[in-house]
């Protein structure tokens, strides 16, 4: 199974029942990548995953999954659930134990690319601790503090949902000034270099455009201020 980008919303509760910390109180936003100790019922989707919903309750894992097939009438994404007894091996129980919210931004093949906010560096390394405790390995990808920003919302883009060609067109493209409003560079000028048609590019910009704007399809408190 390929791996995809992944909008999750997941939902845990504490032990003994207790409500998690609010998001007031969460001021690092960490990303980890993950390889499991084990299987997965995810690892068998026919198609591409392109959404979770995970629930952590009584002991069982409930999941919703978006998975995406190529049919003759396009792409169509079905949603399928399954409940299971929580596995030994499973990343996403850590997380609940200190009250936190895990969302799988990627899945891959015997592994997660997850994330969730906590309030400081201490419950980083406790998560990462006990995720070792259960998995092969797991690597910090980033910590980002959320003070830094006005509004604490983030929005993840998964590159690896792109082609080779499709990053490489963005890439020489945003080089080139194409995305700067202050720079006017010619598609067909920046397609002579790359050695390839006008047309060639301009669907490859097209289709990375818009697998990006898939990914930002979220909401956003920001856009409520007033101007």
């Amino acid at each position: 199974m390929s791996g995809a980008p992944q909008l999750a919303r997941d939902e845990t509760t504490t032990e003994a029942g207790e409500e998690p910390p609010s998001m007031e109180n969460r001021r690092l936003r960490v990303e980890l990548e993950i390889e499991r100790g084990g299987p997965c019922t995810m690892d068998y989707a026919d198609g591409n995953i392109v959404d979770i919903d995970v629930r952590f309750d009584d002991g069982d894992c409930q999941c919703d999954i978006g998975v995406q097939k190529q049919t003759e009438d396009g792409e169509q994404t079905e949603t399928k659930y399954f409940s299971n007894s929580i596995c030994d091996h499973c990343p996403g129980i850590v997380f609940v134990k200190y009250g936190c919210i895990p969302r799988y931004l990627r899945i891959g093949d015997g592994s997660f690319v997850m994330e969730t906010y906590v309030p400081d560096t201490e419950t980083v390394s406790s998560i990462v601790s006990d995720v070792r405790e259960r998995c092969n390995r797991v690597v910090v990808r980033s910590i980002t503090s959320t003070e830094r920003l006005e509004y604490p919302e983030t929005c993840t883009i998964d590159v690896s949902a792109l082609t080779p060609k499709q990053r490489e067109a963005v890439h020489r493209a945003k080089q080139a000034g194409y995305y700067d409003p202050d720079t006017k560079v010619p598609l067909e000028e920046l397609a002579t270099e790359m050695s390839i048609s006008k047309s060639a590019l301009s669907q490859r910009l097209q289709r990375a455009e818009a697998n990006v704007i898939r990914q930002l399809s979220c909401g956003c408190d920001c856009w409520n201020e007033e101007r």
